[in-house]
């Protein structure tokens, strides 16, 4: 628990098997009980650290009347049916989060056969596909899904008190993350959207689809102008200076683009081949994709097929089929 500013504090609640190790959610005092940003991962070991660093501000869950959740990501979301039945708090999240909830959580097994089945079409061998594990063991049993009591499309005000907390729509890495903005005390609350040292991960994923590398960028464009005085990630460490951190990320992307270019200068090729010349995480020196685990196969395939689609729908490059495989080529003109 640490105080980030009079009224406001970050709590950080343990992601299992995870390298990032935290989720960092944020309670905000008001004159009308507390509101929280986001909830954690759904385990008991979560419950009992959001528990414990309450109580170190003589808190409980009763006094928590809103939970806004960033986008529905189980590390953002999956607490929030046990808080919201602990507090009685009114929860919310954009609607589009709520369309991503039976497909993920409800049906989860079916879901993670269909991307599969989907990545398999684009390169991927069975032996790098690992088993459908979509939560932590026991986590389903823990407490079920939440449905919101409010929706948002962006651009709403958060009232509670005298707090007020702009909905600010940032698609890329979810379909329905938000940002939340205090213009007041210049904060922002970023979730996924902007972190401060490793870009978030940007992923073409069924049933989504769409265009998640181009809605990623015009978001990042959207929020550079804001006068924030402190960014507060949902995971890392808090930091300032938001016009440049969100130009790294863009210039990150470009130059990603362009690797996936270089790779298709003499032959097309499949998202999966492509993805094992593509140097991944370069702000901890670079990884090779051969050394990965197979889920961080899985995601790094997903995110060259973001920037795929981004470049297939500019027109730069174009798919085709060969034996039930998608290909990738440059088009001559390009």
């Amino acid at each position: 628990m640490a105080e980030i500013i009079p009224g406001i504090y970050q709590l950080k609640v343990p992601i299992p098997f995870n390298p990032l190790e935290y989720t960092n959610i944020y309670l905000i005092k008001t004159d009308d009980g507390y509101l929280l940003v986001d909830a954690g991962v759904n385990t008991p070991e979560a419950l009992q650290a959001v528990k414990r660093q309450l109580s170190e501000i003589r808190v409980d869950f009763k006094d928590i009347s809103h939970i806004i959740i960033t986008h529905v990501h189980g590390d953002h979301y999956g607490l929030a049916g046990k808080l919201k039945e602990l507090s009685g708090a009114k929860l919310a999240f954009h609607q589009l989060e709520k369309n991503q909830i039976y497909p993920a959580y409800g049906n989860a097994i079916d879901f993670f056969r269909q991307s599969d089945e989907w990545l398999k079409s684009n390169g991927i061998p069975d032996h790098e596909l690992p088993l459908p594990q979509p939560t932590p063991s026991g986590e389903q049993k823990f407490s079920p899904p939440a449905l919101p009591d409010i929706t948002f499309q962006g651009g709403e005000t958060v009232s509670v008190g005298a707090v007020s907390l702009q909905v600010v729509w940032t698609p890329g890495h979810a379909p329905g993350h938000i940002c939340l903005y205090d213009a007041q005390r210049r904060l922002f609350f970023a979730g996924d959207h902007i972190l401060p040292v490793i870009t978030p991960n940007i992923s073409l994923r069924l049933p989504s689809a769409g265009n998640p590398l181009g809605d990623f960028i015009n978001s990042l464009n959207k929020v550079k102008m804001f006068d924030v005085k402190l960014v507060l990630p949902a995971h890392e460490h808090i930091f300032s200076n938001l016009p440049a951190r969100v130009e790294e990320i863009i210039q990150h992307h470009r130059h990603r683009t362009g690797e996936m270019l270089d790779t298709l200068r003499t032959k097309p090729r499949t998202a999966y081949e492509m993805s094992a010349d593509i140097t991944w995480m370069p702000e901890f020196g670079g990884v090779k994709f051969h050394t990965m685990a197979p889920w961080d196969k899985r995601m790094a395939v997903s995110e060259t097929l973001a920037h795929l689609e981004a470049l297939r729908l500019d027109g730069i490059i174009s798919q085709f089929y060969r034996d039930s495989i998608i290909y990738y080529r440059r088009n001559q003109s390009k």
